[in-house]
């Protein structure tokens, strides 16, 4: 069995709950400690029973609350050297408090293994991760400007896809961010737009995932309706139902997420 919901997603905040029913693991820690704190207390945790931190990358929507949270309990972290480098420079209090993990390298938390792999972000060494039970497969892709083959080789074969779906097209067009930003967040290193994300979602269940979690939304620039349609669209032109086929989510930016579940043979 495995879990996994999205205690916050968006460009304001990321954490992510992952656990096979024994083994808690959380990625990313991008809301404050207290709303962290409140959030796993909704899902009948406290916070010492977090087993483990992995951090896919330095951005403060993805750590700004680690600090504070490794206060209240004293939780292992992981995350590539790249990214604990970050880390260590943007907050002095956690330089050397960050275990370095390695893509391709699987990392054992009890019965849960957790498995990085490289993605396009403008940051030292940005990850996604994908986490497995015994028998199932989640896997983490968010903050990703493209995809490459690291990246597609990672992502499809899961049972729970939480994939970025951070920008509408047409809006980041009209939104008032600057062209500086605008450019950024189409890039290399940047982010996966609607489209891009509808487009890795049929593969995907073409590979056998059967619930994906759009995430990553942008307040600007998208709109869980948009981030919906995109691909929604995209899956039934290709012959697929979602909620008869497989199951498709929306993390919400602001609050707390569905728990998405599977069960090896259910």
């Amino acid at each position: 069995m495995l879990k996994v919901c999205p205690l916050a997603s968006g460009s304001n905040g990321n954490c992510t709950y992952i656990s096979d029913g024994k083994v808690h693991i959380l990625v990313d820690a991008g809301i404050s400690a207290t709303r962290i704190i409140r959030e796993l207390s909704m899902l009948g945790l406290g916070v010492s029973a977090i087993d483990a931190i992995f951090i896919t990358h330095e951005h403060g929507d993805h750590i700004c609350g680690l600090e504070k949270l490794l206060c209240r309990a004293d939780i292992p972290v992981y995350a590539s050297c790249g990214t604990a480098r970050g880390i260590g420079e943007r907050v002095k209090a956690l330089y050397g408090k960050v275990k370095c993990v390695y893509a391709g390298e699987k990392t054992a938390v009890g019965g849960i293994s957790v498995e990085p792999f490289h993605t396009p972000h403008d940051t030292y060494e940005s990850t996604g991760y994908r986490i497995c039970s015994e028998s199932e497969c989640a896997v983490i892709a968010t903050d990703i400007g493209h995809v490459d083959g690291e990246v597609s080789e990672n992502l499809f074969g899961s049972d729970i896809l939480l994939l970025e779906s951070n920008y509408d097209e047409r809006r980041l067009r009209a939104c008032r961010y600057p062209v500086f930003l605008k450019q950024r967040i189409v890039g290399e290193r940047g982010h996966l737009s609607n489209t891009e994300c509808a487009r890795l979602a049929v593969e995907a269940v073409k590979r056998g995932t059967k619930n994906i979690i759009l995430g990553h939304l942008s307040a600007e620039s998208n709109t869980p309706k948009e981030a919906y349609t995109a691909t929604h669209t995209a899956l039934t032109q290709s012959g697929v139902i979602p909620g008869v086929d497989m199951m498709l989510y929306v993390a919400p930016r602001g609050e707390r997420g569905e728990v998405v579940t599977v069960e090896a043979g259910k």
